[in-house]
């Protein structure tokens, strides 16, 4: 049976925009406008020092256990308060968010290490529009902490050997799949770890692409898959490796894949 992952967690699309995109200019376009995103997220990998016992983690993987507990890893990092004003600055920049919903959330009562914590525990996104602005930036913020960290542990040779679904570093669930040389991997939809994948079909369930089993839609246009399993109800987005872009570029750009999964009550 395939292992059952941890609480969904994803890094969402940040953009309003990304309706219908119909060329690969769009990913151009798109790591254009998010550039000053792209730059906070950097900063915040290169600030944060987040603490993980490195020896002890290559002994969890090589038990078969993923590396770090996430949460104590962004707990380690102490106040976020710094980070989550570079990153509501940078949605300003880049046009996401007004100066006054930007100002309004520092004057506020955020608490950016719940709002984290919610994140990879899987809470629900907020409704109110100013909620989910915050979220978004504390899901940059985490995914920076937690990328940081996964560096720590080492390479993806460390975890070559690795069999579960489930993320060998942090234990996110993978919502990308890359196929390379005849190859699957995965990559984590948290900490963007990437490791074999021990299957070739559902995640969930091992099922193979049939009527009764995977529907594979294509998107030529953004060069992905999109397989839904009608046994077990997961999703997965799957392209070729080569030409992969900043992951956070890419989940913006497939975000309405992901809505379109969800609306069919399917997980990944």
């Amino acid at each position: 049976m395939a292992d059952d992952p941890p609480a969904r967690r994803r890094l969402p699309g940040l953009m309003a925009t990304t309706s219908s995109p119909r060329t690969t200019s769009v990913r151009r376009s798109t790591a254009e406008q998010l550039a000053p995103v792209l730059r906070a997220h950097a900063d915040i990998q290169d600030v944060c020092a987040p603490v993980v016992d490195v020896a002890a983690a290559h002994r969890r993987i090589a038990g078969g256990q993923v590396a770090y507990e996430a949460l104590g890893v962004v707990r380690s990092c102490g106040d976020l308060s710094a980070q989550f004003a570079r990153v509501l600055e940078s949605f300003e920049v880049a046009g996401l968010v007004s100066n006054a919903d930007r100002v309004a959330l520092l004057d506020g009562d955020v608490d950016v290490d719940d709002l984290v914590c919610g994140w990879f525990r899987g809470d629900r996104a907020p409704s109110a529009a100013r909620r989910r602005i915050a979220r978004m930036g504390a899901i940059v913020i985490g995914n920076a902490v937690v990328r940081a960290a996964t560096a720590r542990v080492g390479t993806s040779s460390r975890w070559a050997s690795w069999s579960r679904v489930i993320c060998p570093a942090c234990g996110g669930a993978p919502d990308i799949a890359l196929i390379e040389r005849g190859q699957r991997f995965l990559v984590c939809s948290c900490c963007d770890a990437q490791w074999r994948s021990p299957h070739s079909g559902c995640l969930g369930c091992d099922a193979v692409d049939s009527p009764t089993g995977i529907a594979r839609i294509g998107n030529p246009a953004l060069g992905y898959d999109l397989m839904m399993c009608n046994s077990c109800g997961r999703f997965l987005k799957e392209r070729p490796r080569r030409g992969l872009g900043s992951l956070l570029v890419e989940r913006t750009i497939t975000a309405e894949l992901d809505v379109a999964a969800e609306q069919r009550g399917l997980r990944i």
